[in-house]
C-alpha cells in the first residue's frame, strides 16, 4: 500500500512539473526578446603632498553598452547574439618643483558573442539562468606621455604607442532574472567563468621619432568571478519580450 501510495505521489509532481513547464506564459517557444545592459564610470582624484611639493590628479572615464537579440528554440532554451562597443579615457598629470608630467590614454572596444540561454523556472516570474557563450572582443588603444621640466628644458622628453589585442574565450554566465510583466524582464549578473586565448601587439616611439619596444604577444588564461558587488553593467539589465 506504502508503495502504490509513493508511485501515485511522484506521479502528481511529475504531472505538477510538467504543467507548469507546459503552461508558464513566459517562457514560450519562438518567443523573441532584446536586451541592453549599460555600464557608465566617472572617476576623478586628486593627491597634492605639501611636504614634496606636488600635486597628482587622475581621471578616469569609461561608457560600456551591451545590446542583445534572442530568440526561445523550446518552453528552457533560447539562442541570441550580444554585441559590445566601449570607450574610456584616461588621463594622469603630477606637478612637483617646476617639472610636469601628463599620461593620457584612449581605449575603444567592440565584440560580438553568440550565447545559448538555459532557462531554470523557480516561480511562474521567478528563475535563474546559464548562458554558456563564445565572445569575442577586439581591443585598440593609443597612449601619449609627455615630461616638461622648466629648470632644465634638456630633460623634456614624450612617447606614444599603439596597442591592439583579439580575445576568443568560452565561457558561462549565470545569474537570475525577474519578469516584470508580461514584456519586461530585469536580470542580475551573479557568475562569469571564461577560458580565453588573446594576441596583441604593441608599438612604441620616443621623441625622437625612433621606434622600439615593438612586439606581439599572446596568452591564455582562465578567470572565474563571483559577482559580490552591484553595478549598472551587473543588476540594471533590461529585456524585452516581445
Amino acid at each position: 500500500m506504502k508503495k502504490y501510495f509513493l508511485l501515485s505521489l511522484a506521479a502528481v509532481v511529475l504531472t505538477s512539473v510538467v504543467s507548469f513547464a507546459q503552461g508558464n506564459p513566459y517562457l514560450v517557444v519562438d518567443r523573441p526578446f532584446v536586451g541592453m545592459g549599460l555600464s557608465v564610470s566617472i572617476n576623478n582624484g586628486e593627491d597634492a603632498n605639501n611636504a614634496s611639493s606636488s600635486q597628482i590628479n587622475n581621471e578616469l572615464r569609461s561608457f560600456d553598452v551591451a545590446p542583445t537579440y534572442g530568440k526561445f528554440i523550446s518552453n528552457r532554451w533560447a539562442v541570441g547574439v550580444s554585441f559590445r562597443i566601449g570607450t574610456s579615457d584616461e588621463e594622469r598629470t603630477r606637478v612637483q618643483d617646476g617639472a610636469n608630467s601628463t599620461f593620457i590614454r584612449n581605449t575603444t572596444v567592440v565584440g560580438i558573442t553568440p550565447f545559448f540561454r538555459r532557462f531554470i523556472p523557480i516561480t511562474e516570474r521567478f528563475g535563474a539562468y546559464l548562458q554558456p557563450q563564445l565572445p569575442y572582443t577586439y581591443q585598440i588603444g593609443s597612449s601619449e606621455s609627455k615630461f616638461r621640466d622648466l629648470n632644465d628644458p634638456a630633460n623634456n622628453a614624450s612617447s606614444s604607442s599603439i596597442d591592439q589585442s583579439h580575445n576568443i574565450s568560452l565561457g558561462v554566465n549565470g545569474g537570475l532574472y525577474y519578469f516584470i510583466n508580461q514584456h519586461f524582464s530585469l536580470e542580475t549578473n551573479l557568475l562569469n567563468l571564461n577560458l580565453a586565448y588573446n594576441i596583441g601587439s604593441r608599438e612604441n616611439t620616443n621623441s625622437s621619432a625612433q621606434s622600439d619596444d615593438n612586439r606581439q604577444s599572446s596568452g591564455t588564461n582562465f578567470q572565474v568571478n563571483l559577482v559580490n558587488q552591484l553595478s549598472l553593467d551587473q543588476i540594471f539589465i533590461f529585456n524585452y519580450y516581445f
